[in-house]
């Protein structure tokens, strides 16, 4: 008998308590190997009438290959990140774009306040000259991060986790979000603009969705913006930044350091000139990777595809194109 849905999945795992969710109305799941190319989607999904993506990673799904599939009805992302998917060919073709809610913003910005504490307290570097024999302890001043200022870009679901987790800590906590308004008040102070948030913030971190507006958002000028000794962390996506505009900054000193969770371009080559800079901490893109957020990530996603499959209660909050909603 043939299974009433067909899942395609952009990798070749998926969490057991996934796997039960999509098992239980009858889908047929199909993990995917090696590189997940357009071409690639196109052919898997012309196999046989494909429902439903639950999108690990970012591959490209431009609008020929939304167009490749007729059947399609909803492309769930293990995660947040949908910059990839040509929302607008998605949303002509009625097909639902969803993000995984609150699932993997926990751990996310746990990562967020490492990164930020790591550089701060000089962490890997410590580390590094304590191993090779130095002890610094009578020359070394570090730099507690209470009564400092944070300045968060966007304020989403993980911006809001790291404003609680810097207050709690001490910190005073500064936000921009999408539009005037965004910003909860009872979790950060709403920056005029973002000239005003990179003048008053001594640490910067970026939650903003990667778009044609904010591709390259944080460039040489921005970075001069800042305030001298500040440091700037990324946990978003690695486009948001120019490279060699941060790498200047931290060669000059203007900027105390860096921490970066995601690269323009990844894997990055062994000879990218960013890896070179001075006072950087990077981390390959694993932020999310903590086994109960994706554990929860899994969950959420296999659960935007039931509902949407077998026609339950869409939860809008995760939906990234509610056009697609509205009646044709």
């Amino acid at each position: 008998m043939t299974a009433p849905f067909r899942i395609l999945v952009t990798g070749d795992n998926l969490a057991p308590a996934a796997v039960k969710i999509l098992t239980e109305i009858g889908a047929e799941i199909v993990l995917t190997r090696d590189a997940i190319t357009p071409e690639r989607l196109s052919y898997e999904m012309a196999i046989a009438p494909t429902q439903a993506i639950l999108m690990r990673g970012n591959p490209v799904f431009s609008s020929a290959v939304i167009a490749s599939n007729p059947h399609l009805r909803v492309i769930a992302k293990h995660g947040a990140g949908v910059d990839s998917v040509d929302i607008d060919a998605a949303t002509a073709r009625r097909i639902l774009v969803m993000v995984a809610g609150d699932a993997n913003a926990p751990a996310v910005a746990e990562h967020t306040i490492a990164l930020t504490l790591a550089l701060g307290r000089d962490v890997v570097s410590l580390n590094a000259r304590t191993h090779a024999g130095a002890w610094d302890r009578a020359s070394y001043r570090g730099r507690e991060v209470r009564g400092r200022t944070i300045g968060l870009v966007g304020f989403g679901r993980i911006a809001r986790h790291v404003a609680r987790a810097a207050a709690a800590l001490g910190m005073t906590v500064v936000a921009l979000g999408r539009s005037k308004g965004r910003v909860d008040p009872a979790l950060a102070r709403e920056a005029a603009d973002l000239a005003e948030l990179l003048a008053v913030s001594d640490i910067v971190s970026l939650h903003a969705p990667l778009t044609d507006v904010t591709r390259g958002m944080i460039d040489a000028a921005r970075l001069a913006a800042m305030k001298p000794g500040a440091i700037l962390i990324n946990t978003a996506r690695g486009a948001l930044v120019d490279e060699d505009a941060l790498r200047a900054a931290l060669a000059s000193g203007h900027l105390a350091g860096a921490g970066l969770d995601t690269l323009a371009e990844e894997p990055p080559a062994k000879d990218r000139p960013i890896l070179q800079a001075p006072n950087l901490i990077v981390t390959p893109h694993i932020a999310a990777q903590t086994g109960a957020s994706i554990t929860r990530t899994g969950i959420e996603a296999a659960r935007n595809i039931a509902t949407v499959l077998t026609g339950g209660e869409i939860d809008r909050g995760n939906v990234v194109n509610p056009a697609a909603l509205d009646p044709p």
